[in-house]
């Protein structure tokens, strides 16, 4: 039986910086990781460990990408909130994390 999703993936490899919304001010909260799928609802990335992320926390995303499919010329940034709904062990050498993530918003683009 395939998958089942309510929004077509987008699978490219960007860069994502992302940290903790509920953090206090100064207080080290995030980091940066590699994006592995985009879509509507939500996205996948990869990062190296030690990862200090937990299962329902609330995270802020910063991608600039170029997006052409979408029309939009240049560089572009894309800002959401999302929630993590699952953190992988992925197996290799730099034994990175995948963490899956739904979004509480629409994305949003600017540009830089």
């Amino acid at each position: 039986m395939g998958e089942k999703r309510r929004h077509n993936r987008l699978v490219l490899s960007l860069p994502v910086r992302f940290h903790d919304v509920a953090a206090a001010l100064g207080e080290e909260s995030g980091g940066l990781g590699v994006l592995k799928n985009i879509s509507l609802g939500g996205l996948y990335f990869e990062c190296p460990p030690p990862l200090e992320l937990r299962q329902g926390q609330i995270l802020q995303f910063d991608i600039a990408a170029s997006l052409p499919a979408l029309d939009i010329l240049g560089t572009s940034h894309l800002t959401v909130r999302g929630e993590v709904l699952r953190l992988e062990h992925l197996l290799g050498a730099d034994r990175a994390c995948g963490v899956a993530v739904r979004f509480l918003e629409e994305l949003s683009f600017s540009s830089p």
